[in-house]
């Protein structure tokens, strides 16, 4: 640490510049309090040991214009026996510690220990701050309302549903076809929300068996179920304090249902296997692409628990149903992922984009995403002259799990899969390195593809 002694007395200075130094410290000395201050002027001293009592400014006076003057330099008064008190009540100034004459080097060392673990926690905590700021800049950039692009009159009604929403901590039900930005809706609603310090977790109810689902929202105790070694926290106590997004809540088993209705209802739970009630104070944000009424008429989906989500619907329109926003869309993730690979910003012609304002775009912002990262990829030279879309696609053949099962498999990827390859060897003249760089592939697994595919690096140096 850089060190200010001020005391009128010269072999006091000389002392502790000797014993200091020896410390690993670096030593500057005052003989009053005006050098002082002039001293702290042009050096930026962590800590300053002054007398108590000297001739003209006083070392009371000098502790409060440290702390007034620069208010992040630590102050240590010197004094006698019969001057402790006095040493107390310069604390009240701002003054860290006192040392008592005779000085007892031990105890000098000890203070300066304690400061430099103060200023340490200090500078880490000032370093912890200006992360949380970074990050909250990055959620802000990311989960603010500039990051949902469209200008269309549903996706302006959209914003003002989410901009009423957020501060509540009502129940909200997100419904659209796949691909059309549920989830990040939901983390825009949770991030804008006086909740945005604590997590959100989300959850596909679609994905995962009874018990499994079970387990993970609620948790469960040892034994609860076979290869339950040891009891587990679930989802709604991980997310205390925050939010917990449900994807596909409709297709959750009638047994979650009962207990999600009685955790909205109630905000209490009991682990599977278990028999403590526990509280939760968590945000609910349900997501669907079906139609919910329809399943309540079927009697797969529980009423009281449908009006229970159903307290905010945000319904979010198919990319088709708004055509005025896929120029801004297209652009924005071409420019991204050509920004991403290093590449120049490709001009779209005319005829590209009227494709693609054309195209239904069963996908919605997810097929646009992929399709834009292809083309960032496999354009050859500034231009997008042909939108690679596949016109036979519509959204009941994208949606079904089903679709494309005419071919075999290994073909359909083979399709996909070698043209893919070809358009990155060609930007990057057989640069295996460059293409697993941008592709993500290994460079194992380019060689192992372009041997399956007979491909050879040398026909794309030209």
């Amino acid at each position: 640490m850089k060190i200010l002694i001020v005391d009128d007395e010269e072999h006091i200075r000389k002392t502790f510049q000797m014993i200091l130094a020896e410390w690993g410290h670096q030593v500057f000395d005052a003989p009053d309090a005006g050098s002082a201050l002039k001293i702290l002027e042009n050096i930026a001293c962590q800590v300053v040991i002054t007398d108590l009592k000297m001739p003209g400014v006083s070392g009371e006076e000098l502790v409060r214009l440290i702390r007034e003057q620069f208010p992040s330099t630590e102050v240590v008064v010197i004094t006698g026996y019969a001057s402790v008190e006095s040493a107390v009540c310069v604390m009240k100034y701002g003054a860290r510690d006192f040392l008592i004459k005779p000085l007892n080097l031990e105890h000098v060392h000890i203070v300066l220990s304690k400061i430099e673990e103060h200023l340490s926690l200090t500078k880490e905590n000032q370093s912890l701050r200006e992360q949380v700021s970074t990050l909250n800049t990055i959620v802000s950039e990311r989960y603010g309302l500039d990051g949902i692009i469209g200008k269309s009159k549903a996706m302006q009604n959209v914003f003002r549903m989410i901009t009423s929403v957020a501060p509540l901590d009502s129940t909200v039900l997100i419904s659209g076809e796949t691909g059309t930005g549920k989830e990040l809706v939901a983390r825009t609603i949770h991030y804008n929300s006086r909740r945005k310090l604590r997590p959100i977790i989300t959850v596909d109810c679609g994905v995962l068996s009874e018990t499994l689902l079970e387990s993970e929202l609620f948790g469960h105790e040892k034994g609860a179920f076979t290869g339950a070694y040891k009891g587990r926290m679930g989802l709604f106590e991980q997310a205390d304090g925050g939010t917990i997004f449900l994807d596909e809540v409709a297709n959750a088993s009638p047994a979650v249902q009962k207990k999600l209705l009685r955790v909205i209802q109630e905000k209490t739970f009991e682990r599977l296997g278990g028999e403590t009630t526990r509280k939760t104070d968590v945000r609910i944000i349900a997501a669907t692409n079906q139609d919910l009424s329809q399943r309540v008429k079927d009697g797969t989906l529980r009423t009281d628990l449908y009006y229970r989500l159903n307290v905010i619907p945000i319904y979010l329109p198919p990319l088709r149903e708004r055509e005025e926003d896929i120029p801004t869309l297209v652009r924005y993730f071409l420019d991204k992922f050509t920004h991403q690979m290093g590449r120049e910003p490709l001009q779209i012609s005319p005829e590209s984009m009227e494709q693609f304002i054309s195209y239904p775009w069963p996908g919605n912002i997810r097929e646009v995403i992929n399709i834009m990262e292809r083309i960032a990829i496999v354009t050859v030279g500034n231009m997008v002259k042909k939108a690679p879309l596949d016109k036979n696609l519509s959204p009941e053949v994208t949606f079904s799990p089903l679709a494309g099962l005419e071919a075999p498999l290994k073909e359909q990827i083979k399709d996909i899969e070698r043209p893919y390859l070809v358009e990155a060897l060609k930007l990057y003249r057989g640069s295996i390195k460059d293409v697993s760089k941008k592709t993500g592939l290994s460079p194992r697994t380019i060689y192992r593809k372009m041997k399956h595919y007979g491909l050879d690096k040398r026909n794309f140096k030209k």
